[in-house]
This record gives structure tokens, C-alpha cells and sequence, in this order.
């Protein structure tokens, strides 16, 4: 978190810095432009750019505030299994059924 926050602020700096050069009289005489009206500019051309980059920089530079919200736990109870007596002659026997790869209780008849 504190890696993401230097980064921001970084950033945030690199782009008031350049937002502040850019607006500055002297930048237009570096990019080639020499005719003198253009200095004669009020000289808090400045301002617009320092305030919001300012404000982008201090927006970034805040915490966040991160809600993580629980699924809510939920219990499901195993089915209730019943077992009847068996009729007359037979008795319940667990088996293994190969086709389905499980023990399953099945009615066999009495020996």
C-alpha cells in the first residue's frame, strides 16, 4: 500500500511540475516562439494548472477506505435418511455399486 502511495505522489509531483512549466511565459520562448506580445501575458497564468494539479495530487495521495463485505455463512443439513424395517424374508446389506463408486444399502433377500 505504501508503494502505491509513493508512486501516486510521485506522479502527482512529475505532473504539477510539468503542468506548472508549461504554463509559464518562458515555456513558450522554448518552444520556438519569439514574438514578444506573447510574454506580455498576465503573469498568474500559472494559478489554473497549480490547483488542480494540486487537488489531483491531493485526492491521490488519500487513503481509501476498503469495505469487504463476508458472504454470509450458510449450513445445509445432509438429508435425513430413513430406513424401514425390511419385510418379511429380507434384511437391508450395504453394497458396493461399481457403477456408481459408492456404497449404497440395498434389500437382499433371507438365506
Amino acid at each position: 500500500m505504501k508503494d502505491k502511495l509513493i508512486i501516486t505522489t510521485v506522479f502527482a509531483s512529475i505532473l504539477t511540475m510539468s503542468m506548472l512549466f508549461a504554463a509559464s511565459p518562458d515555456a513558450q520562448a522554448h518552444e520556438g516562439y519569439r514574438d514578444r506580445d506573447c510574454c506580455r501575458r498576465s503573469n498568474f497564468d500559472w494559478v489554473a494548472p497549480a490547483v488542480i494539479g494540486g487537488l489531483i495530487g491531493y485526492e491521490l495521495s488519500q487513503p481509501r477506505t476498503v469495505i469487504v463485505e463476508q458472504p454470509p455463512v450458510v449450513y445445509t443439513q445432509p438429508p435425513a435418511v430413513i430406513i424401514q424395517q425390511p419385510p418379511m424374508g429380507y434384511h437391508w446389506q450395504q453394497l458396493y455399486n461399481p457403477q456408481v463408486g459408492q456404497y449404497q444399502m440395498v434389500l437382499v433377500p433371507n438365506y
